[in-house]
This record gives C-alpha cells, sequence and structure tokens, in this order.
C-alpha cells in the first residue's frame, strides 16, 4: 500500500475528526493490529487493555490538554470508541511494561543519526511490525495555536518522528529498562507529539524532560539553527534524563548512559542488534555522511545483515513477533524539507515533501 497523505486542522477535536475520518481505514487495521499484539507481548485482551488505558488519562491531560480532546475526534472520524484510540497510542507502554510478560526479546526498533552545526540534518529508519505497512501514514498536522509538524507514524498515533515548521526535527528510539513497570505517566507518543509542536530548542527538549513520563525512549532533536541533543529518559521526571550534546550523534535502541547505570538496560542485556547498528551508524558518520544524499545511502546499508540497518525481517518468525524497516527519513530543517521512503529505503526512493507546502494544504481545508 502506498504512503497516505492525511491533513488535519483547527482545534483538537476539529483535527482530530479530519484525520480520523482521512486515515478511517487504516486506524481500524492499526486497532486491529495491536489487538493481536498486545495479546502476544501482555496476553491482555483488549477489554482489558482498555480498561487499564485509563489509568493514564490523568497524567497525560497535566501534560498536554490537548491530547485527549484529539483521541476523541479521531475516534470520531474513525467510527471507533475513544478507548481504542488511547490504547494503541499507549502502545509502548503496554507491550514494555504494563503487565508485559518477562521472556520477551529486547526491541529491534529504529537507527537514528543526526548532525548539528551549519548543515543540520536528523534521519531514521523506522523498524517495527511488518503489519505496520498497512497502517503508516504521513500526519500533516496544522495546530491552531502551535507549530505545524509532519511526521511518519501509524494511523491513530499522536505522532512519531519528523519534522515541524518552526525548523524541530525529531528522531527517535525505543529503550526498555528495568524501571519500565507500566505505572501511568506520560507515555511516550505524547512525548513525541509534544516535541513536534514546539517552538524552539528549548521547548522541544524541555517537553522531553518533563514528566512524569510512563516508560524509557530516546529523544534526537535537531534545530534549524545548528542545535542538537540526544535524550536518554527513563520512566520518571527531569532527574532521569541524559542529555549528550555534539555535532554528530547516532543512538539505536540501548542507554548510552555513561558511568555505572542504576538500572538494567534490556537493549544491552538482549540486544546484541542494537549494538551492531549503532557501530554502523557512527562508522557513517565518522566517515562522511554529511549531506542528505549520504544519510540516505547510510539508510540503505545491509551490512552486518540480519543485524543490518536496513531490516528486512525473519520468514521463521511469526509475523507479530517479528521486525522489518517500515519507513525511513532524512529530516533537513534549514531547507524545510522532509525525505520519506515509505518501506526499505533499498527498495523504495525518498520523496521530498515540503513542509509548509503541506502545511498550507492542511490549513486551507479547515
Amino acid at each position: 500500500m502506498g504512503l497516505d497523505v492525511v491533513l488535519a486542522s483547527g482545534g483538537p477535536r476539529e483535527r482530530g475528526r479530519a484525520y480520523g475520518r482521512a486515515a478511517r481505514d487504516r486506524v481500524h487495521r492499526t486497532v486491529g493490529l495491536y489487538e493481536e499484539i498486545f495479546v502476544h507481548y501482555t496476553g491482555l485482551a483488549w477489554a482489558k487493555v482498555r480498561e487499564r488505558a485509563g489509568e493514564f488519562a490523568e497524567p497525560i491531560d497535566a501534560y498536554d490538554q490537548t491530547l485527549l480532546p484529539e483521541v476523541e475526534g479521531i475516534a470520531e472520524g474513525a467510527g471507533l470508541d475513544a478507548e481504542d484510540v488511547l490504547a494503541v497510542n499507549l502502545r509502548t507502554e503496554i507491550m514494555f511494561g504494563l503487565d508485559a510478560r518477562p521472556a520477551k526479546a529486547a526491541m529491534k526498533e529504529c537507527t537514528a543519526v543526526g548532525l548539528g552545526g551549519g548543515s543540520p540534518l536528523v534521519a531514521q529508519t523506522w523498524d517495527w511490525k511488518p503489519g505496520a505497512r498497512d497502517t503508516v501514514i504521513l500526519l500533516v498536522c496544522a495546530p491552531h495555536d502551535r507549530p505545524g509538524f509532519v511526521s511518519i507514524v501509524e494511523a491513530g498515533l499522536w505522532a512519531k518522528c519528523g519534522m515541524n515548521e518552526a525548523g524541530v526535527a525529531l528522531a527517535t528510539n525505543a529503550l526498555q529498562s528495568s524501571r519500565d513497570r507500566g505505572e501511568p505517566g506520560v507515555p511516550f507518543h505524547a512525548v513525541l507529539r509534544r516535541v513536534l509542536t514546539s517552538a524552539t530548542f528549548e521547548e522541544a527538549t524541555d517537553a522531553v524532560r518533563r514528566g512524569p513520563r510512563a516508560s524509557s525512549a530516546n529523544y534526537l532533536i535537531g534545530h534549524a539553527d545548528g542545535s542538537l541533543a540526544d535524550l536518554e529518559a527513563l520512566p520518571g521526571g527531569a532527574g532521569e534524563v541524559h542529555e549528550t550534546e555534539g555535532t554528530s550523534i547516532a543512538h539505536t535502541n540501548h542507554f548510552l548512559w555513561p558511568g555505572p547505570r542504576p538500572f538494567k538496560d534490556v537493549g544491552r542485556i538482549d540486544g546484541h542488534d542494537s549494538l551492531t547498528r549503532q557501530a554502523r551508524a557512527e562508522g557513517a558518520l565518522a566517515g562522511g555522511a554529511g549531506s542528505v544524499a549520504a544519510l540516505q545511502d547510510a539508510l540503505r546499508s545491509h551490512e552486518d545483515d540480519p543485524e543490518s540497518v536496513c531490516v528486512h525481517g525473519d520468514p521463521s518468525v511469526e509475523a507479530v513477533a517479528d521486525y522489518v524497516t517500515v519507513a525511513a527519513m532524512v529530516a533537513d530543517p534549514v531547507q524545510g524539507v522532509l525525505h520519506v521512503a515509505d518501506g526499505n529505503p533499498c527498495e523504495r526512493a525518498f520523496e521530498p515533501f515540503e513542509v509548509a507546502t503541506l502545511l498550507s494544504q492542511a490549513r486551507s481545508t479547515s
């Protein structure tokens, strides 16, 4: 299936309804996919997942009062219950914290790289379940009171990686630690969304530090002014974030937190795949991958296959447990262009999307 561009603008419920209507079929696929995934990872039936998801409503609303009304709008537009849409937005907390089974292997999600300075770029592969290829969209969201953004995301979710019109670019990696216990807090995808609606680099990094976050995650944030920072976050508040600044940064699915770690890093204990991809990404940056084209080539890499940056999955593994590269992106905040490959970047060409043009289209529909 091709990449659908979904336009949404206005107030929270208004843009939610537009989002839900435009992506109705894919939102339903997202819910169906996670019904299966949640049983696999947690053993919880959908009704129980919906019930537990409600425990996160209060911290979400305290963090950003626009998010729950938007969920209600998405549900209205797609013809679902709001609890269904909220549950898929909590997918990280449910899978890797909320009643998660202890025998699960480490995540194999995403290789991210960033360049700061005079020609800032932020890029990543997004590696996830094969079924997500039928749910992914390019969300163009123009809030009435914050910067608009463009994000590659599963239909029905608030945001994933992408870039906004204020020059903020975001890549991300899932992380898993012994601190992830499924305690109610601000979910991963709510933080991603708040980063992408930030007007400044400082506001974007503050969106990560604010808490209480519900899960571990990594946020690689760049800006058109050349700023670049990587924030590794544990569940909790500002004191549970390690920030690294630099002119080139690579990150995969284990912590780079320096010194003795006051937690167990599942990505290191059971994640050789992540260590291999980290070394490959760092090598690409050291080798001079400083242009859009060079980063696109780095994201196509099959070196160290099957632990390569571009992931094609394992046919011997059931789909609900497998990982493939669902999409890839290179964000150029100076030019305001998001380059997106719909699928494996070795097979799909990167298509350039002008953020300002897409947001103008979204606003003209409201």
